[in-house]
C-alpha cells in the first residue's frame, strides 16, 4: 500500500445495500488529500459496489483484501 495516513477505521458489517456507500460519502467530506478510510465489509457484493462507487466519484482505493471471512478496503483521496 502506498503511503497514505488513515483518518478511521470503520466497521461496516452490520450495514447491507447502501449502507456503506453512506457511511463513506459522510467520512469522505472529513478527510484530506492523502488520507484514506480503512472499511471492513461483510462480503465481496459490498466490496465491489464500495470500490464501483469510489471509482465513479474520483476516490483511490489504495487497498483492498480480504481478512477472515470480510473484506477490507481502503479508500480516500
Amino acid at each position: 500500500m502506498s503511503m497514505v495516513k488513515i483518518y478511521k477505521k470503520v466497521d461496516l458489517t452490520g450495514t447491507s445495500c447502501a449502507g456503506p456507500i453512506g457511511e463513506l460519502m459522510g467520512l469522505m467530506d472529513e478527510i484530506k488529500q492523502g488520507e484514506a478510510v480503512e472499511a471492513l465489509l461483510k462480503d465481496e457484493d459490498t466490496k465491489n459496489m464500495v470500490i464501483s462507487w469510489a471509482k465513479s466519484v474520483g476516490l483511490k482505493i489504495f487497498e483492498e483484501r480480504k481478512e477472515g471471512n470480510n473484506f477490507v478496503v481502503v479508500v480516500g483521496k
